[in-house]
């Protein structure tokens, strides 16, 4: 019955996101990726709904979760949007995404059985989803508690929420159908990344062939490591969702893009606020570089989104006093030796079956021009893991193993997708076109009929 629920509420904050997408300066015609931007505007949306309820010390049922969504979804309907192209999904399907479509099921049937569950959501991430499920809100007070620093109480609430929110609507609480809500974010994260391949490369088989590697070896991880009802999954889909965008020129769309992306992203984990800064100063720099000027409302826009949900987290966090000493220290450089060794061990874990590695790509992707700026959001985000692992007053190597292996899960898949990318040939042809709203995106080269090559 949860799985149920959490699929119906996807697909209606998805709508719901779709109905604000429309009224965005957004031109992005591709189905897939409006697919996945609607779904993160929905969540993004829930998630500001639920903490205005805890602001106001309403109890959060499935009227007070879905009634500001509504209004806000009929506001939309005051004015008719603009005209869009009509858009499709891709006609190129091939035997790269059969591949992705049975690792995807292979994994969501597991995570059902509860038995590939990740520890972190008996006693983090599902504990706090069960408490703010029979307070109908979240238990502060609970959460204060000296003896629940194990659960990281300081931590982001984007993904309990939605488990909660889920409970709510079939009035009980159930893991084995909660975990649909991985699956989902599995499955737009594979979507991204196909979109990332297209944005690269026009030959078919090298995007076929990098996206079956991707799911495949996702599929595995998430399986060996017990990734089910894991949150790594959440700033994973953000950076991959983001990457096009910083792929191309910087443009209104691509701000929009970002936006949306880094707000999600600094809603789902602690360490997503630090790639949703990356993010956002990465386009920021970039569209100053491009127009040689300050303009200080494409930049407002840009961050508004993330600085709110950042802020509202922020205030309830320190009114409270949730911050926990343990997660801010002062740079030690003696806590090297011990981090250089778990993450040796780290990178030697069998459940990544050396893909590990990869994680350390983006130092060598800024060589290539055409991925600069992700690559660059990439590097800083790994480099911001290894501070924190200096900085933390912790057993620094035990910290290492345990978490290195999940945290390279945020980093992979759209850096797996962007390697794979570059090599193949880029797409032929590619020059500014205007588009809706004054921006430009790429024109792509038409075959003999007349009709554009399909793009994944």
């Amino acid at each position: 019955m949860s799985a149920l629920a959490s699929l119906l509420l996807a697909l209606l904050l998805g709508w719901g996101g779709s109905r604000l997408a429309s009224r965005c300066a957004w031109s992005e015609e591709r189905r897939p990726r409006r697919m996945v931007y609607a779904l993160l505007l929905g969540c993004l949306g829930l998630h500001l709904a639920l903490t205005a309820c805890d602001f106001l010390g309403v109890a959060w049922t499935a009227a007070s979760m879905l009634l500001p969504l509504g209004l806000g979804i009929a506001a939309t309907f005051w004015r008719r949007p603009a005209r869009r192209e009509p858009s499709a999904f891709p006609s190129d399907l091939g035997w790269g995404d059969g591949a992705a479509l049975a690792a995807l099921i292979l994994f969501a049937l597991f995570s059902a059985t509860l038995w590939i569950t990740t520890p972190d959501w008996i006693f983090h991430w599902g504990l706090k989803a069960h408490r703010f499920y029979l307070q109908q809100g979240i238990d502060y007070a609970y959460l204060v508690r000296p003896w629940n620093w194990s659960i990281h109480p300081d931590y982001p609430n984007l993904f309990p929420e939605l488990l909660a929110a889920t409970s709510l609507l079939v009035r009980r609480f159930e893991p084995a159908g909660l975990m649909a809500w991985t699956s989902l974010f599995f499955a737009l994260l594979l979507l991204s990344c196909r979109g990332i391949l297209g944005t690269l490369t026009s030959e078919r088989r090298v995007r076929q062939a990098g996206l079956a590697f991707l799911a495949l070896g996702l599929a595995a991880f998430g399986l060996g490591h017990q990734m089910a009802g894991a949150a790594d999954w959440m700033p994973a889909l953000a950076l991959a969702a983001a990457t096009p965008a910083l792929l191309r020129r910087p443009d209104r769309d691509g701000d929009f893009e970002v936006s949306v992306a880094a707000a999600f992203s600094a809603a789902s984990k602690m360490e997503g606020i630090s790639l949703a800064f990356f993010l956002l100063a990465v386009q920021a720099l970039r569209r100053i570089g491009r127009e040689r000027r300050l303009d200080f409302r494409s930049l407002l826009l840009l961050g508004t989104p993330s600085g709110l949900v950042v802020l509202l987290w922020a205030l309830q966090a320190r009114r409270y006093g949730l911050f926990q000493p343990f997660n801010s220290g002062r740079l030690d450089w003696v806590r090297a030796a011990p981090m250089a060794e778990g993450l040796r061990e780290a990178l030697l874990a069998p459940t990544w079956h050396g893909l590990a590695a990869l994680v350390f790509l983006p130092p060598i992707l800024l060589l290539a021009r055409r991925v600069r700026p992700f690559a660059l959001v990439a590097t800083l985000q790994l480099v911001f893991y290894f501070y924190v692992y200096l900085a933390a007053p912790v057993d620094t190597r035990y910290y290492v193993i345990t978490s290195f292996p999940r945290l390279s899960l945020q980093l992979i898949p759209a850096v797996l997708a962007v390697a794979f990318g570059l090599l193949g040939e880029p797409e032929e042809g590619e020059v500014p076109a205007p588009r809706e709203g004054g921006t430009t995106g790429p024109r792509r080269k038409k075959g003999a009929a007349g009709r554009a090559l399909p793009a994944s």
